[in-house]
């Protein structure tokens, strides 16, 4: 175990919000299962509600090979014993972990909620770079306290992303925890309006903030990227058909919700992207070769999409993650 994740227990204990309490280490098996199973999922940080109603499982991924080894661990572990309705797992990833082995642990997300987990990733510390995090954690913890880390910040991710925005009768609002959901719901929306169906439920919007893929050399609206669609699971059916564990947005239910509650908020959305999966909002030169990729999936989709006339604002995704 590194330097910064000893640390981030000790940090989350000494910050936990008002009406939680928080512990580390903690086993979530029984003692019997453990010697059963010959391993012990152990958490490295729990945060519980002091009335009971909600517990979180956290993880810290700082730099591991295998970051999907805890998601594993408490997924396999759930078959014997299974996570009581209050609990949730939210793992941490920092940007340290590559980005491959960083989706890869965001998918698994999805195959612990197909066996009937509530679970979430979300990222640890976005802003700070692979090379600095690598450095972080390998100083000591007087050296890391010096450093004055916003560690307050990440327990509100934490919670923030756990928690849904709004719920309808079959499906539950969060915001996204981690970049590889943006870019599904990037990839989610240009799908849908590939397709007549899609493109009258959409209609024509004027749109300011606008996600880009550095890949796709696609775009799509950022409020559209910024919430998950997750579907309501309950005692009655707690393996979930491996198409409903998704969480992509699709334009058939934002066009149900939105504007129908104002917890689904434009502002919210792209503050969202930038305060906590680190986004970089940008403006374009007139000769950037962003705007040239803008402008060529714009005519694409010109019946649907109305730029505001203070122009587009493009959020793009940490260097980490390119």
């Amino acid at each position: 175990m590194g330097s910064l994740t000893t640390f981030l227990q000790q940090e989350f204990a000494n910050n936990c919000p008002p009406g939680w309490k928080c512990d580390y280490e903690t086993r979530l098996l029984s003692n019997e299962l453990e010697v059963f199973l010959g391993y012990s999922p152990r958490v490295d940080v729990l945060l519980e509600r002091e009335d009971r109603s909600q517990r979180l499982w956290i993880e810290f991924e700082v730099s591991r090979a295998d970051p999907v080894a805890n998601h594993a661990k408490f997924a396999t572990a759930h078959l014997f014993q299974p996570q009581p309705r209050t609990d949730t797992f939210v793992s941490m990833v920092s940007p340290h972990v590559t980005r491959g082995r960083h989706n890869l642990a965001a998918n698994t997300i999805f195959l612990m909620r197909h066996i009937g987990m509530s679970a979430f990733q979300t990222i640890l510390f976005p802003q700070i770079s692979p090379s600095e995090i690598k450095r972080l954690n390998h100083l000591d913890h007087s050296l890391l306290y010096d450093k004055k880390l916003d560690v307050k910040h990440e327990i509100e991710r934490a919670i923030s992303i756990s928690q849904a925005v709004l719920m309808t009768s079959e499906r539950q609002v969060h915001f996204v925890g981690n970049i590889m959901e943006i870019m599904l719901n990037l990839r989610q929306w240009n799908k849908d309006l590939a397709t007549p169906e899609g493109r009258t439920l959409w209609g024509k919007r004027i749109i300011t903030y606008f996600v880009f893929d550095p890949r796709s050399k696609g775009f799509a609206p950022s409020k559209f990227c910024a919430y998950s669609s997750i579907p309501k699971t309950d005692d009655t059916n707690i393996l979930l058909p491996l198409a409903g564990v998704r969480s992509e947005m699709t334009v058939e239910f934002y066009t149900t919700v939105d504007g129908t509650d104002s917890r689904f908020d434009g502002s919210r959305a792209w503050k969202h992207l930038v305060d906590n999966l680190a986004m970089e909002p940008t403006k374009p030169d007139k000769e950037s070769k962003l705007l040239s990729f803008f402008n060529k999936w714009l005519r694409l989709h010109k019946q649907s999409v109305t730029v505001h006339p203070t122009g587009p604002v493009f959020l793009v995704p940490p260097d980490w993650f390119k």
